[in-house]
């Protein structure tokens, strides 16, 4: 097998074409990553050579990336569509990829819209709101999110800016089908002249998006801000290395929201870096650049610039803008408090501490501010407002809904969906389809079969996952660029969105001499929280940079491992709570507390297990080879001692 063997010239300006056959399938070891190849929760992610395009010991490089493309290429001739967009972030080869679907796309006839020239990157919500508001046929994003470096990824989309789902599966089932006839009779992947006339540069809707955030962010919210800035408020945000600086920079000029010295906020790591500065290599281990993880928001210099008063909160975004994160500081004299409430407290000095949130508690209090804002506003009762989250995110986020219910007679309601933000926008689509057919009264059925039912004016006041994506929509729908589209809201993860609210409520705390901290306990009572206490735990199955034939045994042993567990947990579904119990406390050690179950089911991607003031949910990850044990409830120490023996568990089989 060969380990490198260029296949086309990236950025050629010539037509060219890739000619597979069986000698070309077998040398390439191309087969079996094709058997395998799917697109999941994130569209499609996988190992790459960050110095080698044409590795073909890794599973993401030129030629999978030609199969996968051309593919995609096929169907959408096939479908009618005429138009694409393709975009990126910043890990190795981006550019190479970019270019190859652009060419692949052009020699079908398919026009293609990339960013004016000079602009190198796209964040992916950028990219979904793009498709929609210019009417394209759909759009490609390459991008691993928060993966290291030396993992690449592709997120197709849909022409509303959703990621693709029934062609999702098409798109699998082609690649297989085109390695057969490879190896039977071979076949040409035709790649156009780089820059031909079907590739156009015009792909640069960050005005329009700039008019739709205003409606999305209240604003009494952007109110706070001007005067919090000359009282002296500033905010530090981190890129990572990514997509974010360029466009980030030209929204917050646009909404007048001051850059630099003397403004409101500045940068850290702005330069593109396909290693991302090094961020999240701790001690040798590269652990990417999930804000989320301590190894990253511990490890990005925001505890000097906090602790020397350069600023008053430090925000994180990952390299395609759909995650987000904060570091903040809060009055040392309650840190025993903020620990107590589930807070991760370190000390700073004798007036300070260090208060690291994680993304459940931002979206908590988030949802908590919106809807007070638009409560402020006059707009709360007229229009039926949603709280969406997937199963494994905070249930105190749906709370303050439930709430704010119970006391006022608020029609707020609450969603739940699988993990992955494309089941978010299937919920806004449909809500978008049954408004359009003139449905007087709009509903959902979640995957329990439990049926929602929100009114004639539904609107989403907030999309949460806890893994740190989170979008929200408007007020009145939005309009694409020729009025041929309305959308409810955003069909993607946006950190756009949430790093300016949370920017606005730094802002406003800033000015009452608060805190992100205080104001989380705050709301911690005021709504009574049941679900105050969250904790999930990751079981990493193998080492994802490992190549070759180490890799490919290590991952049949995770494999093993993650049917065998996800395969017990889903055999408990089917049966009763009392035979639940018998089964589980036979497992787990001797004087284990368990709360007495109310229902287990399937969540879509998980088995869900519902005990009295306690949740749980066992997952495998979509994206990484990761195993997922998550738990929530009023009680730190239970629910910690309980999760602990989950995970531990000897699964029989």
């Amino acid at each position: 097998m060969s380990g490198s063997r260029p296949l086309f010239t990236p950025f050629l300006t010539e037509a060219e074409s890739i000619d597979l056959d069986a000698a070309l399938v077998e040398a390439t070891n191309i087969e079996p990553w094709a058997l395998q190849f799917k697109l999941g929760t994130a569209g499609y992610r996988d190992l790459l050579d960050p110095e080698e395009l044409f590795n073909f010991n890794v599973p993401f490089n030129g030629l999978s990336a030609a199969l996968l493309l051309e593919s995609r290429a096929q169907l959408a001739v096939e479908a009618g569509l005429k138009s694409l967009h393709v975009g990126g972030e910043v890990r190795p080869h981006t550019q190479e990829f970019i270019d190859l679907a652009a060419r692949i796309y052009s020699a079908h006839g398919i026009s293609v819209h990339l960013r004016p020239k000079g602009t190198r990157t796209t964040p992916i919500w950028l990219s979904s709101f793009g498709v929609f508001y210019d009417e394209l046929d759909g759009g490609d994003n390459f991008t691993a999110s928060h993966s290291q470096n030396y993992k690449g990824g592709w997120k197709p989309m849909e022409a509303a800016g959703g990621q693709l789902t029934e062609m999702a599966g098409m798109i699998a089932d082609r690649v297989r089908e085109l390695i057969v006839k490879a190896k039977s009779e071979g076949i040409t992947v035709n790649l156009a002249a780089a820059g031909n006339e079907l590739i156009k540069y015009d792909f640069d809707p960050v005005d329009p998006y700039v008019d739709v955030l205003k409606k999305v962010i209240p604003g009494g919210l952007m109110a706070e801000i001007p005067g919090a800035t000359a009282k002296g408020f500033k905010a530090g945000f981190c890129t990572e290395g990514g997509s974010m600086a360029p466009t980030a920079r030209r929204i917050f000029e646009a909404m007048n929201i001051s850059l630099d010295d003397g403004g409101t906020v500045f940068f850290t790591h702005e330069e593109e870096s396909n290693t991302f500065h090094g961020i999240g290599i701790v001690e040798g281990v590269n652990h990417g650049v999930d804000p989320g993880k301590w190894q990253v928001y511990k490890n990005v210099g925001a505890q000097k610039l906090l602790a020397e008063g350069k600023c008053n909160v430090f925000f994180i975004w990952d390299p395609d803008g759909d995650r987000f994160n904060m570091v903040t500081v809060a009055p040392a004299s309650l840190a025993a408090k903020f620990a107590a409430a589930g807070l991760e407290v370190d000390p700073l000095d004798d007036k300070r501490c260090f208060v690291f949130f994680k993304p459940n508690q931002i979206y908590f209090m988030l949802t908590a501010l919106k809807i007070q804002s638009l409560d402020e506003a006059g707009e709360l009762g007229n229009y039926n407002w949603i709280v969406a989250s997937t199963f494994p995110t905070s249930m105190s986020i749906g709370e303050v809904a439930t709430t704010i219910n119970e006391r006022t007679g608020a029609g707020l309601s609450t969603y739940r969906v699988p993990v992955g933000f494309k089941y978010f926008a299937s919920l806004v689509s449909d809500l978008e389809d049954q408004l359009a057919d003139g449905k007087e009264t709009t509903r959902a059925t979640d995957v329990t079969g439990v049926e929602t039912v929100f009114g004639s004016k539904p609107r989403l006041l907030m999309m949460a996952e806890e893994s740190g994506g989170a979008a929200m929509g408007p007020a009145e729908p939005m309009s694409s660029r020729n009025g041929l589209r309305t959308s409810l809201a955003a069909k993607e993860k946006d950190g756009m969105q949430i790093g300016i609210m949370s920017l606005c409520l730094g802002a406003r705390l800033f000015s009452k001499g608060g805190s992100f901290a205080e104001y989380y306990l705050q709301l911690l009572e005021e709504f009574d929280t049941r679900y105050r206490f969250y904790e999930r735990r990751d079981v990493t199955l193998f080492d994802e940079s490992l190549k070759g034939e180490e890799r490919d045994q290590a991952k049949a042993a995770g494999n093993a491992r993650k049917e065998s567990t996800v395969a017990f947990f889903a055999s408990l579904e089917t049966k009763t709570p009392a035979e639940v119990t018998d089964i589980l406390m036979a497992l787990l050690p001797s004087g284990t507390q368990m709360p007495k179950i109310q229902r287990v089911f399937h969540a879509g991607d998980g088995t869900f297990i519902e005990f009295d003031d306690l949740w749980f949910e066992l997952r495998a990850s979509g994206t990484d080879a990761v195993l997922r044990y998550y738990m929530e409830g009023r009680d730190a120490d239970i629910l910690g001692n309980l999760n602990a023996a989950f995970e531990g568990m000897n699964i029989p089989g």
